[in-house]
């Protein structure tokens, strides 16, 4: 369960503000993560699962990318995601007892930006628009999923 305390370091560190980069209430955790589930998982899953390969909702559109050889593709935010000066939720994964543990984060694009390239550690994590329109997923195997509309993926060569 590191991952929060790298995040905080990052934060410290860089002086980034609060204002535009907090963590969600714990109360609100449970409550964010079923309404992601519901609308971007199939049949309302596991989050942790479906960016594995088929498990986000056929009715989606969902596209991937392979970014072994773009580790700071985060660095396009700003062109791929709509109302980019909006506030985000972004989901890390941890682990706890082997499962999946989730810190829960609102924080705008130069904040998030900014903690995945000073970050050690970081390896699964969830963009999400606060009106739940779509949802960006890196998962360890260096694959990023595209999920939902409107998102700007012309940066890429897909």
């Amino acid at each position: 369960m590191d991952i929060r305390n790298e995040i905080e370091r990052v934060i410290k560190d860089k002086n980034i503000d609060r204002s535009k980069c907090f963590e969600c209430s714990k109360i609100a955790y449970s409550s964010i993560i079923k309404k992601i589930e519901q609308v971007f998982v199939l049949h309302g899953g596991d989050i942790h699962w479906s960016n594995m390969g088929g498990g986000f909702n056929k009715k989606l559109v969902c596209k991937t990318k392979d970014i072994s050889e773009d580790r700071m593709w985060v660095t396009k935010l700003p062109n791929i995601i709509p109302e980019n000066n909006q506030l985000v939720y972004v989901l890390f994964e941890d682990s706890l007892n082997f499962r999946p543990k989730y810190w829960i984060y609102e924080m705008g694009i130069p904040e998030l930006i900014c903690i995945i390239g000073e970050a050690c550690g970081l390896d699964d994590f969830y963009i999400v628009s606060k009106k739940f329109a779509w949802l960006i997923s890196e998962c360890h195997e260096d694959i990023v999923s595209f999920v939902g509309s409107p998102l700007n993926l012309s940066c890429f060569e897909m």
